[in-house]
């Protein structure tokens, strides 16, 4: 599955895929949300350590992690109904509405072009 809809969550230990399988989203048992690539790590939420319970895409379009109860991390995209986060090919993280209201920017760190290898 590469992709949140509205309402959906991610619990500790589960993880969205690009559907060319070259990254992967987890939110670690650490409470540390990563986009992984190869093993290597090209983003994270910095929530490393905190009392994380589970992250959320909102039907009010924020991406949210949550504690025991309040949240901890957010997107900060709240007004975007109906939007829904997905981890691209290209290896960027993009919550959509009508356009893109939020990425990691992480579509420019690691390429999965393997010609040059």
């Amino acid at each position: 599955m590469d992709r949140l809809l509205p309402g959906q969550m991610l619990l500790k230990g589960q993880s969205l895929q690009s559907a060319n399988g070259a990254y992967t989203l987890i939110l670690q048992e650490d409470g540390n949300l990563v986009l992984y690539s190869r093993g290597i790590a090209l983003w994270s939420s910095k929530t490393n350590g905190r009392a994380v319970n589970y992250a959320v895409m909102q039907t009010d379009g924020n991406f949210v992690i949550y504690g025991y109860p309040n949240p901890i991390w957010a997107t900060g995209t709240n007004g975007w109904g109906n939007a829904f986060l997905v981890v691209q090919d290209d290896g960027n993280v993009v919550i959509y509405g009508t356009k893109a209201a939020w990425a990691t920017g992480t579509n420019r760190l690691h390429s999965t072009d393997q010609s040059s290898r």
